[in-house]
């Protein structure tokens, strides 16, 4: 018995069609939210790049604390 192909996704914009990995990137590039991750990865990138000490280390496992807060409650709070 072979394996049942699924049905790709696929995200349909003005003008063209891309192709869809999964879900998460479906919404990603439905809504063109790749800047915004983009963002967030290099204020990240900046932070760990300038760590050195345990209060550095603190610091910004409040701030990936108050991100996954603030992602929780759009999780909550969303109709997906």
């Amino acid at each position: 018995m072979s394996a049942k192909i699924k049905n790709p996704l696929y995200v349909v914009k003005e003008d063209h069609v891309e192709k869809a990995s999964g879900l998460f990137d479906l919404l990603i590039k439905k809504f063109n939210l790749a800047p915004v991750f983009e963002i967030l990865m290099n204020i990240l990138k900046m932070l760990l790049d300038n760590v050195q000490t345990y209060q550095g280390v603190k610091m910004i496992n409040e701030y990936l604390d108050f991100l996954n807060k603030k992602f929780q409650l759009f999780k909550n709070f969303s109709i997906i």
